[in-house]
């Protein structure tokens, strides 16, 4: 009587193969993903409360995705993310997608670099699919703004900084605030920019 078959040992090649392995990926990004949100909680302990600011430098610690799933973990969910990037690679989109997924956020709007249709086709595409399948709203300009919002259980978090959603944080700058009269301002810059 034989153990294991050998043909189990090497991976599939058909699509649900393929599901498999970028689910495996996605767990060890994740998994990866929580030493930096430790090292986020080391930096400031808890959520700025209604009326503070949090002024923070990094050297390779976090990046912008971080502040998201930080809020996650510590309100439960996010009624509605708003970002304004020059960049998001794979990896973080799709981790925000499962986010969405799982119902922790409810509805997602990104302003992004249109340069991202001829860096990154990719990722463009995953987008424009996005925008199709879930409650995605994308606007595309020359954009090299770096701000996250997030409206979460009365919380008005806004995060503005160096970093964008990727995965190469070096010396980044962030400052993380929760008042409601910024994100409306902040709101109204990244919702009012023209196609």
């Amino acid at each position: 009587m034989k153990l294991f078959n050998v043909n189990e040992l090497v991976p599939s090649r058909t699509k649900e193969g393929k599901e498999e392995k970028a689910m495996l990926h996605a767990s060890k990004f994740e998994s990866k993903h929580l030493s930096k949100i430790a090292s986020l909680k080391q930096l400031i302990g808890n959520l700025p409360r209604s009326g503070e600011a949090y002024f923070l430098y990094t050297l390779k610690s976090f990046n912008a995705f971080t502040f998201i799933t930080y809020v996650i973990k510590h309100c439960g969910k996010i009624d509605h993310l708003t970002f304004s990037t020059y960049s998001i690679n794979e990896r973080i989109l799709s981790s925000l997608l499962r986010w969405y997924d799982k119902g922790s956020i409810r509805k997602i709007s990104m302003s992004i670099s249109d340069s991202i249709k001829h860096r990154m086709p990719k990722v463009y595409d995953l987008i424009e699919l996005q925008k199709r399948e879930r409650d995605f709203e994308v606007n595309y300009c020359w954009n090299h703004s770096k701000i996250t919002l997030i409206a979460s259980r009365g919380n008005y978090f806004v995060i503005e900084g160096s970093g964008n959603f990727s995965e190469n944080a070096m010396h980044e700058q962030y400052v993380f605030i929760n008042d409601k009269g910024v994100y409306k301002f902040r709101m109204s810059c990244i919702m009012s920019i023209e196609l």
